[in-house]
């Protein structure tokens, strides 16, 4: 005689969804653990960037500067540059470009690469980080900063040198990376101003805001900030972007 018993419809039922939920677990577990590795990714890559910065400016004997183009909405002109070799833009590196299509992270590259020991460090940064953009043409993308071509180095800090293409860093979610820059030194003057209007002069540091301090954030002690939009691609969004340091809030609009 068979005795053996088959399976009710309800135990069916029963084992389907355990399993479910179990694939349910085992999908949760792999994608928190997938996001972890992405940040640890960006993280490693913003600390090569903040180790050749450091030696960059450590050869140099002074601060990679930057400064902004425009003043942010709604806040007083500030005049931040004087183009030439004598006013406040000497020895300047950088400009921050416009941040909703900034290609800022490719002029800070071809900056450190200046130095032996800095493009040494941003060598080590994993060539699957690495790709490039095209200077010969439309990039497909986005269009390139105009001021990238027809101007000299001694008018324009950002004018790239004339190669095929220029590298950039981008995220685990395919975007570039961007960077918050830290404003020039105030003046005595302006710091002075800062007690009626503290929203353009950053008095812990002593430094004139950026247009990117006002809406990603305020660099520490003039230092530059690395940011990653995360899985979102909104920087606007700061749960999920990721820093290479927590900047300060960013000053009410």
């Amino acid at each position: 005689m068979n005795n053996r018993r088959a399976f009710t419809v309800l135990e069916l039922v029963i084992v389907i969804g355990v399993i479910l939920v179990l694939m349910s677990l085992a999908l949760t577990v792999t994608s928190v653990v997938l996001a972890a590795n992405d940040r640890r990714s960006v993280q490693s890559t913003f600390v090569l960037l903040d180790q050749a910065i450091t030696s960059w400016e450590s050869q140099a004997g002074r601060e990679m500067t930057a400064g902004r183009r425009a003043n942010p909405p709604g806040t007083p002109t500030v005049p931040d540059f004087t183009l030439g070799t004598n006013g406040p833009t000497a020895g300047f590196e950088i400009y921050e470009e416009n941040f909703t299509s900034t290609y800022s992270i490719c002029i800070v590259l071809e900056r450190l690469a200046t130095t032996p020991d800095s493009a040494e460090i941003i060598s080590r940064i994993p060539s699957t980080a690495i790709r490039f953009v095209p200077l010969n043409g439309t990039n497909a993308v986005e269009p390139l900063p105009t001021n990238w071509t027809g101007t000299t180095p001694q008018q324009d800090p950002n004018q790239m040198p004339p190669y095929a293409s220029v590298r950039e860093i981008f995220d685990p979610w395919n975007r570039r990376i961007g960077v918050i820059f830290p404003g020039r030194a105030a003046t005595k003057a302006e710091i002075a101003a800062a007690v009626t209007n503290p929203t353009l002069i950053d008095v812990e540091d002593g430094s004139v805001r950026t247009t990117d301090e006002h809406y990603l954030g305020i660099c520490r002690n003039r230092k530059m900030c690395f940011v990653s939009a995360g899985p979102d691609g909104d920087f606007g969004t700061a749960a999920d972007n990721i820093y290479s340091y927590e900047p300060l809030p960013r000053p009410a609009q």
